[in-house]
């Protein structure tokens, strides 16, 4: 890497409010949903996706270097009438389906890590950055009428790979266990990806530039 240009890659993402009686099956008010999105084909599963534009870096023919990966967040998650839930962030540098990632959470393991679903099109290299959080309510606060949740896992995975690709996507997705919620709330949040963009030689960056068409094609 000849010359470095230091930055932090950031992606806001907003907070999400979704309800519904105990018997339904799926969210009935998404009105407070916030650009989250939801599917029949997931149930409770909502999810919010956005994307890190660099092609300006792309023209100039740099590379980023990740060289961590951060989430802040806001002060509480909540969910009345459920058994807890499971955040997911994902920063990848090929497109990401919802239906995948989902199936590789619920499988016990990740995008990028070997799972039951069988997803091929995402490795090691292509995930930059996950975090899996598993939240459980709040049994010290009684009574807990909001449904106050806390932390009981915080799990990190990604490669933090070197990537010539011209966009990141980021989604974030909500698993909430069982199906009795009533409604869930969760605060917003910002990822941060601290890194540099240097030039390498002309070989190696076609190589990299080549690898990412070619796993982006593939989805």
């Amino acid at each position: 890497m000849e010359s470095e240009d230091t930055r932090t890659l950031t992606m806001e993402i907003p907070l999400c409010f979704l309800s519904k009686a105990a018997v339904d099956p799926l969210w009935t008010n998404t009105s407070l949903s916030n650009g989250w999105l939801t599917d029949p084909a997931l149930g409770l599963i909502a999810f919010w996706t956005g994307t890190i534009d660099l092609s300006g870096y792309v023209r100039e023919m740099k590379t980023f270097y990740p060289m961590a990966g951060i989430i802040q967040q806001g002060a509480f998650n909540a969910e009345q009438g459920g058994e807890g839930s499971i955040l997911y962030t994902i920063v990848s540098s090929i497109p990401l389906d919802p239906l995948a990632v989902s199936s590789a959470v619920v499988g016990g393991s990740g995008m990028g890590l070997l799972s039951l679903s069988g997803q091929t099109n995402q490795n090691y290299d292509t995930v930059l950055f996950a975090e899996s959080e598993l939240y459980v309510e709040n049994a010290n606060i009684t009574p807990n009428a909001f449904g106050i949740q806390q932390p009981l896992l915080n799990r990190q995975t990604g490669s933090l790979s070197p990537t010539a690709a011209d966009t990141l996507y980021v989604m974030k997705m909500v698993l909430p266990f069982g199906a009795a919620q009533t409604s869930i709330t969760i605060p917003a949040s910002r990822v941060l990806l601290p890194g540099k963009f240097g030039t390498e030689p002309d070989v190696e960056y076609m190589m990299r530039l080549k690898r990412s068409v070619e796993l982006a094609n593939q989805v």
